[in-house]
């Protein structure tokens, strides 16, 4: 029985030690306290131009008011090293029902057991116009699981429980 544990235990730490590279694969629940539920995911997009990964974020609230959000992104220098912690800088092209479309620079940098994300967008808004878009989150690694916390233009506070495969 104790080597069992002790097994367990080690597996334990080799799961929360590997922290996924980007894009990945979630499905998940999120709330905010203004806007309610939100029904997430991600996946890796089957084709590679150019050799980079690429991959598509979605969201979706559906409430009296729904909203859809969508983030193709590309990761253009998935190799570069911050202070020995991976960072990976990108390309995405958000794109939102009410009408939006967004496009600007994406950068994540792996923390022990996490991963800081960042992102900005330069572009259209129905109803604003001309529109500034901005994300920041922490996700928590739990492998299989994710905690993640966010903020951006779009709620100011999200809490997510993905599963990642």
């Amino acid at each position: 029985m104790k080597r069992l544990f002790a097994l367990l235990g080690l597996l334990l730490g080799l799961a929360l030690a590997q922290a996924p590279a980007y894009p990945e694969n979630t499905l998940g629940l999120g709330f905010s306290p203004d806007k309610g539920f939100y029904l997430q995911g991600s996946a890796l997009l089957p084709f590679s131009p150019l050799g980079l990964d690429t991959g598509l974020d979605l969201q979706a609230r559906l409430a009296q008011s729904p909203e859809a959000y969508a983030l193709f992104k590309a990761n253009l220098f998935p190799g570069l090293v911050l202070a020995d912690l991976y960072t990976s800088v990108g390309l995405g092209l958000d794109l939102r029902y009410p009408f939006g479309v967004h496009l600007g620079p994406l950068a994540s940098v792996e923390l022990p057991g996490g991963a800081l994300s960042l992102g900005l967008g330069l572009g259209y808004q129905a109803g604003a116009g001309l529109h500034l878009a901005w994300g920041a989150g922490f996700r928590l690694y739990l492998e299989p699981l994710a905690l993640e916390v966010s903020a951006s233009d779009r709620y100011p506070f999200l809490l997510s429980l993905l599963c990642l495969w």
